[in-house]
């Protein structure tokens, strides 16, 4: 070693040091068995995702009339307030404004309840989806030996066999076809 000069030895060293560092991750990088998973489409596709947006349409709909109606009432309230304007004191026409003004007030704290209200049932019905998609996942990752799935959306690019979308979608249909949207007015 006396003919090696010392900054040849600092090299070596380094080098030998960097490969040892490196050697336990290429082997761990050997052993990495990774999935792709568009977790975007399953949320958009799934026959229970489906479902829920069906059943939430259908009490929007419901809500949506409620609320055009209560709309309606007010308005032909306000016409007709405006119609005996005349007739009423200054006093009985304030006071009859204030409970008008009142129920307009009402019926925007409704329409904000009934949105937080579906809201409410969106979120706890696809905590539903997400609670079978996550077992799901995990069975797939079993199965398969997976030691790392990533999701589509944060790949820049991928082999088409490495994704597991189609099957985690198969699985989440056949386990969960529907999902039952609570009343939101409960």
């Amino acid at each position: 070693m006396a003919w090696l000069s010392v900054g040849m030895t600092s090299r070596l060293a380094a080098v030998f040091l960097a490969s040892s560092l490196f050697l336990p991750i290429a082997a761990a990088a050997a052993d990495l068995k990774i999935a792709i998973l568009d977790v975007e489409r399953v949320r958009r596709t799934a026959s229970a995702v489906k479902a829920i947006h069906s059943q939430l349409g259908q009490q929007v709909d419901a809500y949506r009339a409620a609320t055009q109606k209560e709309e309606q009432d007010i308005r032909s309230a306000q016409e007709e307030l405006a119609s005996k304007r005349t007739v009423l004191s200054p006093e009985a026409y304030a006071e009859e404004r204030r409970k008008l003004e009142e129920q307009l007030v009402g019926a925007q704290g409704r329409v904000q309840e009934r949105r937080q209200a579906l809201e409410r049932v969106n979120a706890e019905a696809m905590q539903q989806v997400q609670g079978v998609l996550e077992s799901i996942v995990a069975e797939i990752a079993s199965d398969q030996h997976l030691t790392l799935i990533l999701r589509k959306d944060q790949v820049v690019f991928l082999s088409p066999d490495l994704e597991i979308t189609d099957q985690v979608l198969q699985r989440l249909d056949r386990a969960l076809p529907t999902v039952r949207v609570s009343d939101p007015g409960r």
